[in-house]
């Protein structure tokens, strides 16, 4: 699932880079809202790991809002600074989000997969058995017929 190296996931200082001053405004103001989307997408994996709703709520939105102002960002780039993107530090942010959302994606699949968990496991407590008893989470299944007419 993961590239060698891809599975660093440390928190970067979110601030503007020395560098980002040697580019043009609108690369820099680019750059600034693809930081600032990664420390959103920090966020929804925060939120993630503690099962907090309400900040993973407020972190979609914030994330949301931001993805609109790089898209319209982008769109204002011209030529020559689309041509200058790869001098500038974008392209090592946009495989910083990559990774990020490789990671949530593995978060919610997670959280998917325990909440699965935990709804077989309440719903099966207390079920009747084939044996009329009470059976527990992992019981196996009764006899099962299979109506060859159909």
């Amino acid at each position: 699932m993961f590239a060698p190296g891809d599975a660093d996931f440390g928190a970067a200082g979110y601030r503007p880079e020395a560098g980002w001053a040697q580019i043009s405004p609108r690369l820099a103001a680019l750059a600034s809202a693809l930081d600032r989307l990664l420390a959103a997408s920090d966020s929804v994996a925060e939120a993630l790991n503690r099962h907090d709703r309400v900040a993973l709520e407020s972190s979609n939105d914030l994330a949301t809002s931001l993805v609109e102002e790089v898209g319209r960002l982008a769109g204002d780039l011209t030529d020559q600074e689309r041509a200058e993107l790869l001098s500038s530090p974008i392209p090592g942010l946009r495989q910083k989000l990559s990774n990020a959302a490789r990671r949530n994606a593995c978060l919610i699949e997670q959280a998917w997969a325990v909440d699965a968990a935990l709804m077989r496991l309440m719903l099966g407590v207390g079920r009747v058995g084939p044996d009329n008893s009470v059976s527990g989470y992992s019981c196996a299944p009764g006899p099962t017929y299979v109506d060859r007419g159909a």
